[in-house]
């Protein structure tokens, strides 16, 4: 699975640091004179107060805990959303720093080896993993029907959100 590294200048803009500068554009307009923190106009006619940011919700999921996540310095954050047709699969890999996932559509098998063992479960819509960094794992659809999830990466800057490897021995 190849997804895009976000550039710093893409990190900035997606956190929302655009729109922190535009609010605080409007902001110094208001105080110059322009429109005034009380809603009125320099000649005292009354304007409408700014709209309240609309929150669309796109994805949520219930993730067993614990969930621990600490990351000192900077991070690209990348949010992708990952489609599988039946039978497709993600291959063994691991991710460079903590991902959250939500599975929005159909079912996803998660496998991992733990404790010398191959382990697999079933994540349905509406159920979602953390997967911790360095975890060595896989992901596919054993459905007859599309699955799609939405993962969140929390990345070291220059970090790919995942890179492949071998199958672990208990999953051979």
């Amino acid at each position: 699975m190849r997804l895009p590294v976000p550039t710093r200048r893409a990190a900035l803009v997606g956190s929302g640091v655009l729109t922190a500068a535009a609010v605080g554009a409007a902001l110094l307009f208001s105080v110059g004179g322009i429109a005034t923190a009380a809603g009125s106009s320099a000649s005292g006619a009354t304007t409408a107060p700014p709209p309240d940011p609309v929150v669309t919700p796109v994805a949520a999921a219930l993730v067993p805990g614990p969930v621990k996540v600490i990351r000192r310095g900077e991070s690209n954050v990348l949010t992708a959303r990952i489609d599988f047709r039946p039978g497709a699969s993600t291959g063994w890999h691991y991710h460079p720093g903590p991902v959250f996932v939500q599975v929005v559509a159909g079912s996803v098998t998660l496998t991992h080896a733990a404790h010398g063992r191959c382990l697999s479960q079933v994540v349905p819509a509406g159920q979602g993993f953390f997967e911790k960094p360095g975890a060595v794992h896989v992901a596919d659809n054993r459905g007859k029907a599309p699955a799609a999830v939405y993962a969140t990466f929390v990345l070291p800057p220059g970090a790919p959100p995942s890179v492949a490897t071998p199958i672990p021995a208990p999953c051979h």
